[in-house]
């Protein structure tokens, strides 16, 4: 082989070194490349991974809070009722007690039996009426009937039954068919003005809580 054919196969080797060498590195520089987004990507999606994981976390973190929370608030709010509750069943005990001293107090209780049976014999129909009372009020209030009913109200006929009613105290006027009454017995003023006793002792109480409203059967 001659000295130039030789010279022409040794470029030609060099330039196929240096051709490999140049597609070796732009090989190596993209597999770089490549491996770099790789690493990038997968470090942004384990970001986004861990905030949405703190997200959630958070999430739920906040929901178990505003659960115990509101479970706080509920069960506080329901002792509150029951101590508001305690409180006016005390004052409506203590009421029972005035009625006992009233009747301890005769005038003053035969007073208000006349103004019971003069407000009833207005409201009831005409026509004759019965008024009943309990065994202790039969007994004295029997000897002076006529003088009785002749100031509460002498317009109308009204007799006093011979069996006594039950309760504490009071009297109750009803017509003699039945169709109608006017229960004006402690237990039976209680029971009508029950709600509004009720709501006058919890505003006297608790006067910034004028919306509560007395539940008849207590807190739930």
């Amino acid at each position: 082989m001659s000295q130039s054919a030789q010279n022409q196969l040794a470029d030609l080797q060099e330039a196929i070194m240096a051709r490999a060498q140049e597609l070796a590195q732009e090989f190596h520089d993209k597999a770089s490349r490549q491996r770099d987004n790789i690493l990038r990507d997968a470090a942004e999606h384990l970001h986004l991974a861990e905030e949405r994981e703190v997200l959630v976390a958070k999430a739920e973190a906040e929901r178990h809070f505003r659960r115990v929370t509101q479970a706080s608030e509920l069960k506080m709010q329901v002792r509150l009722d029951q101590l508001r509750w305690e409180l006016v069943q005390s004052v409506q005990a203590r009421l029972a007690q005035r009625m006992q001293a009233l009747r301890g107090d005769r005038p003053a209780y035969r007073a208000w039996l006349v103004q019971m049976v003069r407000e009833a014999a207005q409201m009831l129909p005409a026509g004759k009426l019965t008024a009943e009372v309990n065994v202790d009020d039969l007994a004295w209030l029997t000897a002076e009937w006529r003088a009785f009913i002749a100031e509460a109200a002498p317009e109308r006929s009204i007799e006093l039954a011979d069996k006594p009613t039950w309760g504490s105290g009071g009297i109750r006027l009803r017509t003699t068919d039945n169709r109608a009454q006017v229960d004006n017995r402690f237990e039976g003023r209680v029971a009508r003005l029950e709600a509004s006793i009720q709501r006058a002792i919890l505003h006297e109480l608790f006067p910034a809580d004028i919306n509560v409203i007395a539940r008849s059967g207590g807190p739930q």
